[in-house]
């Protein structure tokens, strides 16, 4: 394995920690913050496993659609895929204003919805940690 992909996907998972460390800290003042950074983290946590593995980072937002591509080489992702849905609605749902919704962004967010945000991403952040680990140790490089 080379030690560009190594680099590259230490960025991103630094990144993932950051934006995970700023969801938890916004998780009761500001929720719908919270969720926003929640969704980025898992967002770049897999997205550490595609330079990992030395694939060209997709440039996709949706937490589904990067675990489909991640969870043929690593199956403990898939325990992940009914959940994808939960932090995909966060992406631009906590930013941009819909006729839907008929109010701020912002306000459509709940203390539950942030501290389950947190904890969905946490979890992926850390499984994404836990394989980077495990990949890089076994690498006979």
């Amino acid at each position: 394995m080379s030690n560009a992909f190594i680099e590259e996907a230490t960025l991103w998972l630094g990144q993932a920690q950051m934006d995970w460390d700023t969801a938890s800290q916004f998780a009761k003042a500001t929720p719908y913050a919270a969720c926003f950074y929640s969704q980025q983290s898992a967002e770049k946590s897999l997205k550490a496993l595609y330079a990992l593995e030395g694939l060209d980072v997709p440039r996709i937002h949706s937490i589904g659609r990067l675990l489909s591509g991640l969870t043929p080489t690593y199956k403990e992702l898939e325990a992940f895929s009914d959940v994808a849905s939960v932090l995909d609605a966060y992406y631009i749902g906590t930013r941009y204003p819909s006729g839907e919704m008929g109010q701020i962004p912002g306000k459509n967010y709940t203390g539950k919805n942030a501290t389950d945000a947190v904890a969905i991403a946490q979890n992926i952040v850390s499984v994404c940690q836990t394989i980077f680990g495990r990949v890089v140790q076994e690498d006979p490089e």
